[in-house]
């Protein structure tokens, strides 16, 4: 009998200690210091779909540094989850340079191949990518895409407009730095609230799962 109730209490603890680590799980990132809510919510377009955005620059060298573990992490996932990048500008022609040159990397479908090449341009190379003969080099080594062809996209209308979107966007949720991250169009979260880049991770399944949670009325 003693033996007996030795083995229930050791089980009782075991399930206090899980229920222990679970809320501690939950509870250490605290909002105001891991995390905060966007300047102006944005309602999701599918509420069954969570949005994970990540407002960056090509010139940040922060951005640079962090774009393994974002891409590592988006690459496993939730299967409600999407993945999107963002390219602020700041007010700053350089900034609109690059997010003109990743939004044509995005209408030539040729965004996988030259992300990380104009990065490793700019930051290993030093080459400031402001103009086009210098993008059209990086493109052309990587994809192919021919001079003209990016020239001409660079200046279409469908890249002017994303850009301008993509500008107001982080305005609306208030990105004042790079490289940060809105989760679900209500929380943001950076590397610096949370710690570090892995820590950042953490950050974002957590808010991912809360706003899981909150839409489902939980």
């Amino acid at each position: 009998m003693r033996s007996l109730l030795r083995g229930l209490a050791a089980a009782a603890l075991g399930i206090v200690a899980i229920a222990c680590s679970a809320q501690d799980g939950s509870a250490k990132f605290e909002e105001g210091k891991h995390y905060q809510k966007v300047r102006k919510i944005q309602p999701p377009s599918d509420p069954k779909r969570i949005e994970v955005a990540e407002f960056f620059m090509y010139s940040c060298p922060h951005c640079y540094a962090f774009d393994p573990t974002i891409s590592a992490w988006a690459k496993t996932r939730p299967a409600d989850v999407d993945f999107v990048r963002y390219p602020v500008t700041f007010g700053r022609e350089i900034g609109r340079v690059h997010a003109r040159a990743f939004y044509a990397a995005e209408a030539l479908n040729v965004s996988e191949q030259v992300h990380m090449p104009i990065f490793q341009a700019i930051h290993e190379r030093h080459l400031p990518l402001n103009n086009d003969a210098q993008l059209q080099s990086v493109f052309n080594s990587v994809t192919g895409v021919l001079p003209d062809v990016l020239s001409a996209t660079l200046k279409g209308f469908a890249v002017d407009s994303r850009v301008r979107r993509a500008e107001q966007m982080a305005m609306d949720y208030g990105v004042t730095s790079v490289p940060t991250m809105v989760i679900g169009g209500k929380y943001v979260t950076s590397a610096a609230m949370a710690g570090s880049f892995d820590e950042a991770t953490k950050v974002i399944d957590f808010l991912v799962d809360k706003v899981r949670r909150e839409r489902a009325g939980g």
